[in-house]
């Protein structure tokens, strides 16, 4: 499973401050899962997409 996170992000304006600010995450968590060091939970991928506006669909490339 790849994140299109960073891609996304980037497409709204926003900083890693202002997706972390939005969905409640850590700048450090949104950080590491841009880098594919950590692989989000249902619940993470839930507050993502909520923040950026988008569907899972966009969000998630399996």
């Amino acid at each position: 499973m790849t994140l299109r996170l960073a891609r996304i992000r980037r497409s709204r304006g926003m900083t890693r401050r202002d997706l972390a600010l939005a969905s409640g995450l850590s700048p450090s968590y949104i950080t590491e899962l841009e880098k594919g060091r950590y692989s989000p939970t249902a619940r993470v991928l839930c507050m993502l997409k909520a923040a950026l506006d988008c569907s899972l669909d966009d969000l998630v490339d399996c």
